[in-house]
């Protein structure tokens, strides 16, 4: 089992660093976990790193404020932005959020 899950990071993020427009983030989240995203194709697509575990690739889907990603298991949600970005990871499927308040290192 975590053979096959580290390899579907490594081709996940292997997938998405061909793209010549790639922009990767990492982010400090509550109770300080850290999440890395990796944004592809002018943000409309991302992968998220999180605890071992990859989701993605999320695609940009309609949201009420801010960003929202999603493949309908996972979603990441993005507000703000500069000094007042927040983000949270969230399980679809269960409603559980896995990763809340989220803010990009500098």
């Amino acid at each position: 089992m975590r053979t096959w899950i580290l390899l579907a990071v490594i081709y996940t993020l292997s997938a998405l660093a061909q793209s010549a427009d790639l922009v990767q983030r990492t982010y400090r989240c509550a109770g300080g976990v850290q999440v890395r995203a990796v944004y592809q194709n002018q943000f409309d697509r991302v992968g998220v790193v999180f605890g071992g575990q990859t989701y993605g690739p999320l695609f940009q889907v309609e949201a009420a404020s801010g960003v929202k990603y999603s493949d309908g298991r996972a979603s990441w949600w993005v507000k703000g932005s500069g000094s007042t970005q927040e983000a949270q990871l969230m399980s679809e499927r269960t409603g559980k959020i896995l990763a809340r308040g989220c803010r990009p290192l500098r």
